[in-house]
């Protein structure tokens, strides 16, 4: 699906990207899969380097982990590039979105918790990035088809 859609590559990151799917009751990040070598960009069109593999993405699991802590159903993530335009396209196209906030002594549970609204986590988070790390929107979903739905429809929505 990322293959074939326009204008996705326009999402990610300068470091690249990865999509993460855990199986049920996944309990460590060697139980999510993810793309060894990270999603690319090659004339224009989103590619990978491998087929998935079994703890082949160690940050963008760990974050997957920690939602599932509080909602064991979403089992999917992908991150796409950071912008305040695409915060705010992703706002206005109705997808709850949040500032992911880690400050030194706080865990990413501890993060998220605060986070919960009516039992429910955001379907989103970013961070901005700072010194030496880049800024990234963090999609998830119940599983790697619906993360990705999400993600070519704000693509869709780009007017470039």
């Amino acid at each position: 699906m990322l293959a074939k859609a326009e204008k996705v590559y326009l999402l990610l990151p300068e470091i690249r990207s990865n999509i993460v799917m855990a199986k049920e009751g996944a309990q460590k990040t060697d139980d999510i899969a993810g793309i060894p070598g990270r999603l690319t960009e090659v004339f224009g069109r989103i590619t990978a380097p491998a087929y998935p593999a079994w703890g082949a993405s160690r940050y963008t699991a760990r974050i997957l982990m920690a939602v599932m802590q509080f909602d064991p159903s979403r089992r999917a993530a992908m991150e796409i590039r950071y912008s305040e335009e695409l915060v705010g396209l992703i706002k206005r196209e109705g997808i709850d979105i949040e500032r992911l906030d880690v400050r030194p002594g706080k865990t990413l549970t501890d993060t998220l918790r605060e986070y919960m609204k009516d039992g429910k986590l955001p379907t989103a988070f970013f961070t901005e990035g700072g010194f030496a790390r880049e800024g990234a929107i963090i999609i998830t979903g119940q599983n790697a088809v619906e993360v990705v739905k999400i993600v070519i429809k704000i693509a869709e929505l780009l007017n470039i």
